[in-house]
């Protein structure tokens, strides 16, 4: 049986959270004075530094002190370094979602393969926060290697499926397969599953929890939020590429996955292959020292992969 490592992450906002609890005097772990920076960022294969995959950087805020507006750094100068091009490109901010978000308005496509260094200098901090991450090799998703799956059923590239999975079938009939290539090795894997049905005491556990079969009002919030193990849940691990019967090449396959679909209903998938840095982030504890960044907190990463779409629905 594959080993699952289920951890709920800090991303972004959570990273954050994190940020202002470790200015209690009741924190565990490593004691932080004075003013403490985050940075976190994903560098998508094949595409650029945007909206969708921004840089963010943040300070630290006390709880009795909180000021929403003072959260985000907007005067860094942050500069992005091919270090196998030697290419260098400046990352501007941008007010998004109430969020500030340090983009590449030029939109330079990440390379797969390619070292990466990012730069922050924040006005009147001393030390530059800079971080590298090495970039995944192209991977692709394949749903249906063989060919084999009915139609209407199985995953899609398509946002707007209405293809079905049954909750029973998902870890026989079908698995989560990624072409490595010809490259054989092991890979850092990350796979999200998220539920895009809106909120309703009408949505179905499909595993019962403490008896209940619909989730409670008092979960909505958390819900419409995207939280960890209210409407997604991830999974990191490492697996070995093998070759798959009668196909060219190698490929990561994860087929013991199903308790990470939450409720039945429609699915977005994200499997990645991930770097180093990102999977430290998740894997460890206090990841959000591991992720690479120097002089600050948080992850600097990159990934390859890309998103499937299903229906779970109930077994038959």
């Amino acid at each position: 049986m594959v080993k699952q490592v289920l951890k709920i992450a800090l991303i972004s906002f959570l990273l954050i959270s994190c940020l202002f609890i470790l200015s209690c005097d009741n924190t565990s772990g490593p004691r932080f004075k004075g003013e403490v920076y985050t940075v976190t960022g994903l560098l998508m294969v094949d595409q650029p530094i945007s909206l969708s995959y921004p840089i963010y950087i943040t300070r630290s805020n006390s709880l009795d002190e909180f000021d929403p507006l003072q959260l985000f750094v907007w005067d860094a100068e942050v500069i992005i370094k091919d270090l196998d091009t030697q290419e260098s490109f400046s990352l501007t901010p941008s007010l998004h979602e109430y969020k500030i978000k340090y983009i590449d308005l030029a939109e330079h496509t990440i390379q797969p393969e390619h070292r990466y260094r990012l730069e922050v200098q924040i006005p009147d901090m001393d030390s530059l926060i800079w971080a590298e991450t090495t970039v995944p090799q192209r991977v692709e998703l394949k749903p249906d290697p063989y060919g084999v799956h009915l139609p209407g059923t199985g995953y899609s590239f398509d946002p707007d499926t209405e293809n079905i999975i049954p909750f029973n079938q998902i870890d026989t009939d079908y698995p989560l397969v990624v072409s490595t290539g010809n490259t054989m090795g092991i890979f850092n894997l990350w796979i999200e599953t998220y539920c895009m049905e809106e909120f309703s005491t009408n949505l179905e556990y499909t595993n019962q929890l403490l008896q209940e079969i619909h989730p409670t009002a008092n979960i909505e919030e958390l819900y419409n939020q995207g939280s960890l193990g209210i409407r997604r849940l991830e999974i990191a691990n490492r697996f070995q590429s093998a070759p798959l019967e009668g196909l060219p090449g190698y490929y990561v396959i994860l087929n013991d996955y199903s308790t990470a679909f939450i409720f039945y209903g429609k699915y977005r998938v994200r499997v990645w292959v991930i770097d180093d840095n990102y999977y430290r982030f998740h894997y460890m504890m206090d990841g959000y020292l591991y992720g690479g960044v120097h002089n600050a907190l948080g992850f600097f990463g990159s990934a390859s992969g890309g998103e499937l779409y299903a229906r779970i629905t109930k077994s038959y």
